[in-house]
């Protein structure tokens, strides 16, 4: 009896010690794995009535009947050998550590329970009491250091722990039938251990078995619903509790020239795909639980670089970091996220530099040539990327003020109007958060800053451990991405925001004295050239270059006077069609052109009795033609029309007589 209980014992030591260990694998999960651990003991009484084979048997159906039941939420239309198959699928393409939900923790639950009845059973017979559960305990421990790539285990105490208590249950349990020697289940597991830290490390990634499920969702850019969510005001959100992070709901990096643009192409977190562009060299943790009560849509609200979810259908673009749910939010939705917040400190910044190949975040289709300019002359004294950032920040603040009324958009036209608007014009100098941070964006790309645009929420006081996120706590920043550093906020409309401090950024600006004040945008007579985004490599690219060829601007003064012409030969076209009161038009153009326009008291024979017997002819033929019963036709009144016309010119000074073919005045003439 005495025995058995050792046995018991000993065995419970190795699964609990081996399930822990596996449980890192999951985030939350220690607790289910613990209980499982024990499932193996329910074999006890059913050995007692029928063979050790058939009490494993049964114990195994029973779990995995629990199993299906637990896990058939994520697949309910399929059958249940195919959704106990899905679980490990989905386990190896969701995040590390996976989220503790039922579908995900159904494969490490039935792999323990397994583990436990085989090594509980086996110690009921006599000769196996060493063997299986060393197999048992190898077995969980190299899961765990599979699917967490040895981080369950980094310093080995965990392998170490194992051998100790294997090696005393061979000393301790009768050794009576063949048994494994200590120097050979030594060996053995330190080549297991050996394994699975050296798999790991070259390479071998079970994740990598399986093709994660990549999803393409078309999801609108939620930048112009800032002015929406102004405008709601005290409208609640969603609800925090955690550290006073901002909270970011999508990170929007591809820029088309008319708009940003989310990703559209989502996987499970924690696929086995890196982001384009790596974490910082400093950062911290930070952890929030989130319950939805009013906001809407598919994007779900994070904190920093998410690394775990509680939501087992939450996908991730892994660039971003952006988090959706195909199904869309509901209220009442709880979850957590954890994530990585970079802090790089000031001093790091100050001399760091900006990846050289980092084209997506830098592309600026057909860039204007007045924006690039004016981003050129804001940072033309600064030395360091860290210096444009600080000088750009503060240039798209200057002189501008935030306005929830403001016209939504974020499209060069709509930003050239709010850098360069006239007073009055609607948009000029005003913006909501879209305008200033997608400013700030377009800016730094265009003297070559890796940047994106954030839309998100800065935190709200705490109010009993709980933060209440309303709808006019939504706003947009900038995010540029330095080497070694990661991606580093800034925020144009305040200059408040999370990231460098104050001081740092005020000891930049006391240096560049000349970029606080205004760049002047270039003004051009025509329409800009345009820089084309391979162009915008550094602050050299964006300096207009002389044009090369003939100069066909200068036909422009050309033009302009071969369309005065072609418009007075026109109405002089449509004047003489119009027999004599179109004669009498041509007299009065005339007039006009010389400086010699009659005064509109004076009727026509007295005018035209001025300018001899062709005048007084011609106003005879008007008279008739406007007075008379029945249209009257005279083929002469444009020939006494001309005649009038030479007498009149002859009177002109000789600079009007140089204009009289292209002065644009008788086109006004009524």
């Amino acid at each position: 009896m005495n025995n058995s209980l050792l046995k018991y014992g000993w065995v419970t030591a190795v699964l609990v010690v081996g399930a822990l260990q596996l449980s890192q694998a999951w985030d939350g999960a220690t607790l289910y794995f613990g209980l499982a651990a024990l499932a193996g003991f329910a074999a006890l009484p059913l050995k007692r009535i029928v063979p050790a084979g058939l009490a494993a048997l049964a114990v195994m159906v029973l779990a995995l009947t629990g199993g299906f039941f637990l896990a058939r939420g994520a697949s309910p239309d399929r059958d249940p050998t195919w959704v106990l198959l899905d679980t490990v699928p989905r386990l190896l393409t969701a995040a590390r550590p996976a989220p503790a939900t039922p579908e995900l923790l159904v494969p490490g639950l039935l792999l323990i329970i397994g583990v436990s009845t085989g090594m509980v059973l086996s110690v009921t017979k006599r000769g196996t009491a060493l063997f299986v559960p060393a197999l048992g305990a190898a077995t969980l421990y190299v899961s765990a250091a599979l699917l967490t790539t040895g981080r369950a285990d980094r310093s080995g105490l965990v392998a170490l722990t194992l051998v100790v208590v294997l090696a005393l249950g061979w000393l301790i349990i009768d050794r009576r039938g063949p048994v494994v020697p200590p120097a050979v289940l030594a060996t053995t597991l330190a080549a297991l251990t050996l394994l699975a830290f050296v798999l790991p490390a070259n390479g071998f990634e079970p994740r990598k078995l399986v093709t994660p499920p990549v999803t393409n969702i078309a999801i609108s850019n939620p930048l112009p619903q800032l002015a929406a969510w102004a405008a709601q005001g005290e409208t609640e959100l969603f609800r925090m509790r955690g550290p006073e992070v901002p909270v970011r709901l999508v990170t929007l990096s591809r820029y088309s020239g008319a708009s940003w643009e989310a990703a559209s192409r989502y996987g499970p977190l924690g696929v086995v795909d890196a982001p384009d562009l790596p974490i910082g060299g400093k950062f911290q943790d930070a952890s929030v639980d989130l319950r939805i009560t009013g906001l809407r849509g598919e994007w779900l609200p994070g904190v920093g670089k998410p690394q775990a979810v509680s939501l087992s259908d939450a996908m991730v673009d892994p660039d971003t970091g952006s988090l959706v749910v195909a199904d869309g939010l509901k209220a009442g939705l709880n979850y957590t996220v954890r994530g990585v917040v970079e802090t790089p400190a000031d001093t790091d910044l100050a001399e760091a530099q900006v990846p050289a190949a980092a084209t997506k975040y830098t592309a600026l289709p057909r860039l204007p040539f007045t924006l690039a300019e004016y981003a050129r002359q804001a940072t033309q004294n600064a030395r360091t990327p860290y210096e444009k950032a600080v000088a750009l920040e503060q240039v798209v603040r200057l002189n501008r003020r935030p306005d929830a009324e403001a016209p939504v958009g974020s499209s060069y036209a709509r930003l050239e109007t709010f850098l360069f608007g006239a007073a009055g014009e609607s948009g000029a100098g005003a913006g909501t958060a879209e305008q200033f941070a997608s400013a700030y964006a377009v800016l730094a790309r265009a003297v070559g800053l890796p940047t994106r645009v954030v839309v998100g929420f800065q935190p709200v006081p705490e109010q009993n451990g709980e933060r209440i996120v309303r709808a006019a706590d939504a706003t947009a920043w900038p995010e540029v991405y330095f080497s070694g550093w990661g991606w580093v906020a800034f925020d144009p409309v305040s200059g408040n925001g999370s990231g460098p401090s104050a001081a740092s950024k005020r000891e930049v600006l006391n240096r560049l004295a000349s970029t606080t004040a205004k760049p002047a945008p270039t003004s051009l007579a025509s329409v800009p050239p345009l820089v084309q985004p391979t162009a915008v490599r550094d602050d050299r690219a964006a300096v207009p270059q002389a044009p090369k060829g003939f100069p066909y601007w200068a036909f422009t003064p050309v033009l302009v006077l071969a369309g005065l012409f072609v418009a007075r030969t026109s109405r002089r076209v449509r004047l003489r069609a119009a027999g004599p009161v179109g004669a009498w038009h041509e007299v009065l153009d005339s007039l006009q052109l010389a400086g010699l326009q009659p005064l509109p008291s004076r009727t026509v024979p007295d005018v035209a009795g001025e300018w001899g017997e062709a005048g007084a002819r011609l106003a005879v033929l008007v008279d008739q033609a406007a007075f008379a019963p029945e249209p009257v036709q005279h083929e002469n009144s444009w020939r006494l029309a001309r005649q009038v016309k030479k007498a009149v010119r002859r009177k002109a000074s000789w600079w009007r007589k140089v204009v009289w073919a292209i002065d644009p005045r008788p086109l006004f003439r009524r």
